[in-house]
């Protein structure tokens, strides 16, 4: 099956990570990201929540240096 092309997909892999982290896993919406900044110890804390589902999906916390 030379000069067959292979299939390429129109989203590249980093794209699909980033719609992957910014959507629900659940239903597919847009997630809605809240952020809290302690500016004494530095931290960030991240929450995204699902506004269709109504569930949290991920709280990370990062540290501002």
């Amino acid at each position: 099956m030379e000069g067959r092309k292979q299939y390429v997909s129109k989203k590249k892999e980093h794209q699909i990570i980033i719609d992957d982290q910014n959507h629900c896993c659940l239903c597919g919406s847009k997630l809605v990201f809240k952020h809290k900044i302690d500016y004494l110890s530095f931290d960030v804390r991240e929450d995204a929540d699902c506004p269709s589902c109504g569930i949290r999906l991920k709280t990370r916390n990062h540290r501002l240096q």
